[in-house]
């Protein structure tokens, strides 16, 4: 009888610290509204941003999601605007060498590319009508920087704060805004083909790049961005709201895909929470034919995708031919991802599909390597199971990732546009004997995972963050309240030089004067007496 009122005493105590620690928790808050605004159709980018979506609504938060793609099916819980795909857009041919995305440098190409996809993407009639006719009330709007500046008016349309997901590295572009410290002498642009330390010329270049993200963005590419809000985001009231700039710069939350062992390890200001590996997980079952491959592939197995934008199926013959004569003199069993439904001349080690479910594959403890684009999600990926990589980059970010990565040990690459037999071999040769490769990579993906909260549940913790404080206006710092000879101290800098200047005047005139004085002084001729010169 003692024992059973002991049980119910301890039961209750338990109870009841359990209420209490429950209620104490600032992440036990009410459900919130949330609009997720992410109408462009960059697939590989949502697949990234999908976790996250999918953990606020099994969180109870209430989400409405404008865009192309939807969530899992087992979540009925949350509102979808289904957004319309244009097939031109997502048929785009990034191995085109003559293209101008190939051609130029990508902060030039995107002074007019940026703005297109935003268009692209705001002409559809299912995003008009959305921005134009509904009424719903919104604690809190999350939009994709993909160059879509003006997608922030939507946090004024709806009276909430605004969190901006960017789907990869810091760079000047978005930083100017929020007063975020970017150091072009030692943090290379996000596309450069070069990573720090950097050579006085790449310094140079870095300078430009930072210049034209920067300057000549505000001169050319943010008054299309401006005209298209002006355009597109003609709701009621929409008179009233500030200028794009002002909007920018009252960006509540930027998460950023990123981390120190894909990108530079580099300052942020509070409101910047990197968050890279947000849709990484543990391997799971594999399809049964997939599940026989990985387990008796003696010599182990590589995995070859070139991701979900570059298609492999549209590279040359006689670049399907070279890669084809490397992969069959190797003794691994290669599994590549082909979205045609043939490929002729087929070695016997080579196996092709559609799709393959590369996380899970990734994760077997019998992949040897991945044979990768360099696309930011895929390196993620790969650091997370500890997989070494062989990266062909093409277009974008893929080439400075893969820099990145070879950097840190973990990784070789051949630029595409300069693929040869002998340099696609012999780097393939280079990582599967030497075990460094392997080493480094399992070393990165212990790194990226000793964190004292998982990064999913950091990512979660600063978005509902935002909308307890209001915005939290106190993340942010003054520094975009100044203006940008200010931010660099060019005013304090020319008045010190101004006041040296003068100071070095008198003193120069002082000295002159003194040395006139002496001199001139020593100089007089001596007189001679009358009395002297009758003696003489």
């Amino acid at each position: 009888m003692q024992s059973k009122k002991m049980d119910y005493r301890l039961q209750l105590t338990i109870l009841i610290l359990a209420v209490c620690c429950c209620c104490g928790l600032p992440n036990n808050t009410r459900p919130y509204n949330i609009l997720v605004f992410l109408p462009t159709e960059t697939k590989s980018h949502f697949i990234g941003f999908k976790p996250l979506l999918e953990t606020l609504v099994t969180r109870g938060h209430n989400l409405t999601l404008v865009s192309p793609f939807a969530l899992s099916s087992s979540l009925p819980h949350y509102t979808h605007i289904k957004v319309e795909v244009n097939e031109n857009v997502a048929d785009m041919n990034f191995l085109d060498k003559n293209s101008p995305m190939n051609r130029f440098p990508l902060y030039m190409v995107t002074l007019w590319m940026g703005p297109m996809i935003t268009k692209n993407a705001l002409d559809k009639r299912s995003v008009r009508d959305f921005v134009l006719g509904d009424r719903s009330a919104f604690d809190l709007v999350v939009v994709e920087n993909f160059f879509h500046e003006c997608f922030v008016t939507l946090g004024h349309k709806y009276g909430a704060p605004v969190v901006q997901l960017l789907p990869f590295a810091v760079n000047p572009r978005v930083s100017q805004w929020h007063g975020n410290p970017y150091a072009p002498a030692y943090v290379a642009e996000f596309t450069a083909h070069y990573v720090a330390p950097m050579t006085f010329a790449q310094r140079a270049q870095n300078a430009v790049a930072t210049l034209f993200n920067t300057w000549v963005n505000q001169l050319l590419y943010m008054p299309q961005q401006r005209a298209i809000m002006d355009e597109h985001f003609a709701y009621a009231d929409h008179e009233g709201r500030p200028d794009l700039e002002t909007m920018l710069r009252n960006v509540s939350l930027t998460l950023v895909n990123s981390h120190p062992m894909i990108a530079p390890a580099a300052p942020y200001v509070p409101s910047y929470v990197q968050v890279a590996g947000m849709h990484t997980k543990p391997a799971g079952p594999l399809p049964a034919d997939l599940k026989t491959i990985l387990d008796s592939a003696e010599h182990g197995v590589i995995y070859f995708s070139l991701g979900s934008v570059v298609k492999s199926s549209k590279m040359p013959r006689e670049t399907v031919s070279l890669l084809l004569s490397e992969l069959a003199k190797l003794k691994q069993t290669v599994l590549w991802k082909w979205e045609d439904d043939q490929l002729p001349n087929l070695p016997k080690n080579v196996k092709v599909k559609k799709w393959f479910p590369q996380n899970d594959i990734l994760g077997h403890p019998n992949c040897r390597l991945f044979i990768t684009h360099g696309g930011i999600l895929s390196l993620i990926e790969a650091i997370y199971h500890g997989v070494p990589m062989l990266s062909i980059p093409v277009f974008g970010d893929q080439a400075h990732n893969s820099m990145e990565a070879e950097s840190r040990g973990f990784a070789l690459y051949v630029p595409y546009f300069e693929l040869t037999a002998e340099a696609f071999g012999t780097k393939l040769q280079q990582i599967l004997r030497d075990p460094r490769f392997g080493e480094a990579a399992a070393k990165a993906s212990s790194i990226m995972w000793d964190n004292p909260t998982s990064i999913m549940d950091n990512a979660v913790f600063w978005i509902e963050f935002v909308v307890r404080h209001k915005g939290a206006p106190h993340l942010r710092t003054t520094a975009n309240q100044l203006y940008w000879f200010q931010y660099y101290m060019l005013d304090v800098i020319a008045v010190a030089v101004v006041a040296f200047a003068i100071v070095s005047y008198l003193n120069f005139k002082c000295l002159s004067y003194l040395l006139k004085k002496i001199i001139g002084g020593n100089a007089k001729p001596l007189k001679v007496s009358k009395s002297k010169k009758k003696k003489q």
